[in-house]
């Protein structure tokens, strides 16, 4: 009876001692940046509005009818910086990149009810002092002239994607952002705006680009994680408070890409701040 307890004492801590060291396998194989990276997706739930709360009567059903497609444009337009810098693009040729996808998921997919307006008031910060802050605003002000320019472009006129990305790229010059686009970035710009063109859900917005960038996956689950929540807010101010707990923690953050974070959450803040349905 004795050796049957000491050999199963023996086998238990042989398997403690496994168990203990395919833990550490697991957490030595994920790099610095994915661990923090899960920490900040987790960071993001914790935080977010709780839906228990009943929201206020005259909103609930605007945000159940149309959330979707406010997480869908958001998500195109975070995204699209995201994708952009993945390709190994600049600062401005990815704020072309996002306004072209925001337009895009804007005047097509879904079930094709919805009628926009865009926001006379564009700016969401106040300043520009960060690049985040840049790009938002820059994202909105591009937006905002196109579709007064172009009226039709806000209603799903039958501009082709490939006018729209000429459109989109000769407005971010005349406002001062100058880098052109080889004609391989062009193609697989158009390439993607072209995919984007057939989505209907915030998911295929974004299994579109975690197709195309793997490595990126948990980025692209973060801004998914971050446009659930922030739809749930009601006005722009708490969207916007919402936003800055968020940016103030990737910062606290060693091992992530702070600025391309903090520019994709920012970008997808001010679209969805731009983008008004007519009711």
């Amino acid at each position: 009876m004795k050796n049957f307890i000491f050999f199963f004492a023996i086998v238990a801590i042989f398997f403690m001692y496994s168990c203990a060291n395919s833990e550490i396998d697991r957490l030595e194989s994920e790099s610095v940046e994915e661990v923090q990276m899960k920490e900040l997706i987790q960071y993001v739930r914790d935080i977010k509005p709780d839906i228990s709360i009943p929201l206020n009567p005259q909103t609930r059903g605007f945000w159940a009818t149309l959330g979707g497609w406010f997480k869908r444009i958001g998500s195109a337009d975070g995204g699209g910086y995201r994708w952009g810098r993945d390709n190994g693009l600049s600062f401005s040729q990815s704020l072309l990149v996002s306004v072209s996808a925001s337009l895009v998921t804007g005047i097509s997919g879904g079930d094709g009810r919805i009628q926009w307006n865009i926001n006379g008031e564009w700016k969401v910060y106040p300043s520009s002092i960060r690049d985040y802050q840049e790009l938002g605003n820059a994202h909105n002000k591009a937006i905002y002239e196109l579709c007064r320019d172009n009226p039709t472009l806000k209603s799903g006129s039958s501009i082709s994607n490939t006018s729209l990305l000429s459109l989109v790229e000769a407005k971010t010059k005349a406002m001062g952002y100058k880098d052109n686009l080889s004609l391989l970035q062009r193609a697989e710009i158009m390439q993607m705006l072209n995919s984007l063109s057939s989505t209907s859900t915030m998911s295929d917005v974004t299994t579109i680009f975690m197709n195309r960038f793997s490595n990126s996956r948990l980025d692209y689950q973060f801004l998914e994680e971050y446009m659930d929540a922030v739809v749930l807010l009601e006005d722009k101010d708490s969207a916007i408070s919402f936003t800055e707990q968020i940016i103030v923690k990737i910062d606290s953050m060693s091992g992530v890409q702070k600025s391309t974070l903090k520019c994709m959450v920012s970008t997808a803040l001010c679209s969805i701040n731009l983008w008004q349905p007519k009711i």
